[in-house]
């Protein structure tokens, strides 16, 4: 033994894993599940059509296969916003972390199922709550995801403070509020409430605290430093 120690391997820091290999698997992930959402908008391949009104009238039949499609794909951007938007604050990943993610990961790729579900049986109540409670799932695993990040501060970046962490999870409670919401307006109107997540997607057009405190430690100093 020359008592020389063995080089760390590659994507191991001292804190914790490297977090790219993450986001890369989480982008990849959102762009396949966000693609195959569109499979649920049937093309009418099988079916052939005498005039441009008859045709019409089929892709007017599928306006809620349309709709389902345009709210999912917004969904599931805000998902991905939110989750890009902790992965600001995160340095190292650990153990828990990364199964976080993976778990995080596993239910983005359930909803295009879930999705099919509901524009195919939209007039039933159980697809409703098929949906609403895979987006829950999502919520839930973004609440465990900040609340380690935020026990950890080995792992978070130092503007990870609580004021930070108080926006996250206002902006997270949305994201249990208008599934619960929609699951309850099924047993009223299960189409109805499937419109209901369209307000999923005013916290991306509403800027709050939270813009400012992710720009901080980006924005350039307000004057030039003189250098003697």
């Amino acid at each position: 033994m020359d008592g020389t120690r063995s080089a760390s391997p590659p994507g191991f820091g001292a804190r914790g894993l490297a977090k790219n290999r993450i986001e890369a698997l989480a982008d990849g992930i959102f762009g396949v599940a966000m693609t195959l959402l569109v499979l649920d908008v049937k093309s009418p391949a099988q079916l052939s059509f005498e005039t441009t009104a008859s045709l019409l009238s089929y892709l007017g039949g599928l306006r809620h296969s349309f709709a389902m499609y345009a709210i999912s794909f917004v969904v599931l951007g805000m998902f991905w916003f939110v989750h890009h938007l902790q992965f600001h604050f995160v340095r190292h990943v650990d153990r828990r972390l990364l199964w976080t993610n993976l778990a995080f990961l596993m239910f983005v790729a359930l909803v295009p199922f879930s999705t099919d579900l509901y524009g195919d049986h939209g007039h039933l109540q159980l697809p409703s709550f098929v949906y609403g409670a895979n987006l829950l799932v999502l919520a839930l695993l973004l609440y465990v995801h900040l609340h380690h990040l935020a026990g950890h501060p080995d792992l978070a970046s130092e503007d990870l403070g609580r004021d930070a962490t108080r926006q996250m999870r206002r902006q997270l409670a949305m994201f249990t509020v208008v599934p619960t919401v929609s699951i309850a307006a099924s047993f009223y109107s299960p189409r109805l409430s499937m419109y209901l997540y369209a307000l999923l997607a005013l916290p991306a057009f509403v800027p709050g605290r939270i813009d400012r405190i992710t720009r901080a430690r980006g924005d350039p100093p307000s004057r030039l430093t003189e250098h003697p």
